[in-house]
């Protein structure tokens, strides 16, 4: 009897566990982060920073991000992921390393990807230009970069100043052989997380990064000193200024709803401008200035205000110790599954909504996909526009500014005055065009800029649109594997003559390329001063993989070189 009732138990606990593994407690039906998009509308839809910056997918027409310059600039997107921080850590007039840090288990969209023999690495850019001739691009808190390895994924915030808004990019396909693709994404899915249109970082202690022992002692299980280069450990100091970055980020897009909304329409609106721009350079010059009050600002800002204010967005997340994930992320009747089966593998269906929707849901606390309130409300009785405005200059760009007007407050309130009513028309917050106009009204020389040609930039690209599919046997085969690197889909026109939508407008591009013969006349240029103009670059995998393929290719057949050149016709043919 007794025996009968021990064994009763055992069969009725290993039915529990059994329905525990496959069924577990009733689930209910929550939002994934597609339904948190759609649901989430257009807030403020009739707001003119609504009306003219917008919350389009692509760039509005006429603008580019930050990244698509630099990358116009660089000639392709620098690989592996060390090279591409080592040139961004170059755009530092000081040589500063890039901030990073290391995050296995974090709350990204591609957090499925991530864990401790891969963990996501999230750079900041704190590069500040060096002095010089020309007005170089300010990086600081104005690109971010999140690289999930696993993904073959580089997930960006980068600024759009033309647009006065954070675009959203991603780089995919980045990885040794592939054909790395910068596209832009899907808007309404990242603000679902980015709310507001800001970067966002969780706040002290950072439980979640590197900074943490015990995260980063987890990691040198895998791996010596760095992670493709990002340190393996970092003080606290690292994801500190990441997050001030980030809070920078966050009043730079409210300084823009400031200068919009909190100015308004008509010649109210242009003194308010005005204003917040007097007033910004009165603190650059003297950081006292504003402690007293501004009544004239004030006064200005006072003319149409909206009545709620304005909102400097909520970018802070809850610090969260993944460690301790089991013991609130889950029900009991969950984490009593997970205390049995241990941790559910992960399962990557490729459809990267789905894998983060399937993984168990974050408490509301920790969430990003929960609604934040505002950091700060921003009434016209504050003096924070004015220090938004200060905020876009830079340090070389002070400099130059108060040397300009020989240190004089009383000389840079009338270049202010001075300056046209055009010039405070609704529109975003520029810093280069300030710049140059009052550089002019000062009477000082207005340097050219670094990144100024958008006539340059090749189309940019949703993210979604199909990649080529190529045909047996097609031509266009040693192109995809060797060039299509730099030359589909590369921010810089000039180098994007591989792009097109079908194979026949690719192979007519291609054709109508002379200089694609010479550069790969690798039989007459090798050995020669002419070397280093052969294609594919000396530096690039795709060179290294090409010359281990000829180094052993069959004697007397054509090599991938040799036909890629067969389908550029030569200049003299009869």
């Amino acid at each position: 009897m007794g025996d009968t009732s021990k064994r009763g138990r055992v069969l009725t606990l290993s039915a529990a566990l059994f329905w525990l593994a496959s069924c577990g407690a009733p689930q209910t039906e929550e939002p994934g982060v597609a339904d948190v998009a759609a649901a989430q509308g257009s807030r403020n839809a009739n707001s003119l920073h609504a009306q003219i910056i917008g919350e389009s997918d692509l760039p509005p027409a006429g603008t580019r991000s930050l990244l698509d310059y630099w990358l116009a600039e660089q000639g392709a997107i620098p690989f592996p992921f060390t090279q591409f921080v080592d040139a961004l850590a170059a755009e530092d007039g000081s040589e500063r390393p890039v901030l990073s840090v290391l995050i296995p288990d974090g709350r990204s969209l591609l957090k499925a990807q991530a864990d401790f023999t891969s963990p996501r690495i999230v750079v900041a850019a704190n590069m500040q230009p060096p002095a010089g001739a020309l007005i170089a691009p300010d990086f600081a808190g104005r690109l971010y970069l999140g690289f999930t390895e696993n993904a073959n994924e580089i997930e960006v915030l980068s600024y759009n100043e033309a647009a006065g808004r954070f675009e959203f990019q991603l780089i995919t396909d980045y990885c040794a052989g592939c054909n790395p693709r910068l596209v832009y994404a899907k808007r309404a899915i990242c603000t679902t997380c980015h709310q507001g249109g800001v970067p966002i970082f969780s706040v002290r202690p950072w439980q979640e990064t590197n900074a943490q022992s015990a995260i980063a002692d987890r990691i040198a299980e895998y791996h010596v000193d760095t992670v493709l280069g990002a340190p393996i450990r970092v003080t606290l100091e690292t994801p500190d200024a990441i997050d001030n970055l980030t809070n920078q980020a966050a009043v730079l897009v409210a300084t823009q709803k400031a200068w919009l909304d909190g100015c308004g329409v008509g010649s109210a609106g242009v003194s308010c401008r005005r204003e917040q721009l007097r007033h910004a350079l009165r603190w650059m010059l003297n950081p006292a200035a504003l402690d007293g009050g501004a009544p004239d600002l004030v006064a200005a800002q006072a003319e149409q205000w909206p009545a709620e204010g304005i909102a400097i967005a909520g970018n802070d997340l809850r610090s969260r110790d993944p460690f301790d994930s089991g013991l609130y992320e889950q029900s009991f009747l969950g984490q009593l599954r997970r205390l049995v089966f241990g941790e559910p593998a992960r399962q990557m269906s490729g459809d990267k909504l789905a894998d983060f929707d399937r993984l168990p849901k974050l408490p509301a606390e920790f969430d990003p996909l929960a609604r934040r309130p505002a950091k700060k409300w921003i009434s016209a009785r504050d003096v924070d526009p004015a220090l938004g405005v200060a905020l876009i200059f830079t340090p070389q760009d002070r400099e130059r500014l108060e040397q300009a007007a020989g240190y004089s407050e009383a000389r840079l309130d009338a270049a202010v005055s001075a300056l046209p009513d055009t010039l405070f028309a609704p529109a975003p917050l520029r810093r280069t065009v300030l710049l140059d106009a009052l550089l002019s009204q000062l009477g000082d020389t207005v340097p050219p800029h670094r990144f100024a040609d958008l006539g340059e930039l090749s189309a940019p690209i949703l993210e979604g649109e199909p990649p080529l599919e190529l045909q047996a046997g097609s031509p266009l085969k040693p192109f995809e594997q060797y060039c299509f690197a730099c030359h589909r889909g590369n921010p810089s026109a000039r180098l994007d003559f591989m792009s097109g939508p079908d194979e026949a407008t690719v192979l007519e591009s291609i054709r109508a390329t002379d200089s694609i013969r010479d550069v790969l006349d690798w039989q007459r240029y090798r050995g020669t001063r002419k070397e280093g103009q052969l294609m594919p670059p000396a530096d690039s995998w795709q060179r290294e993989e090409l010359a281990k393929v000829l180094a052993e290719w069959p004697a007397n057949t054509a090599t991938p070189v040799d036909q890629m050149r067969d389908t550029v016709p030569a200049l003299f043919e009869f």
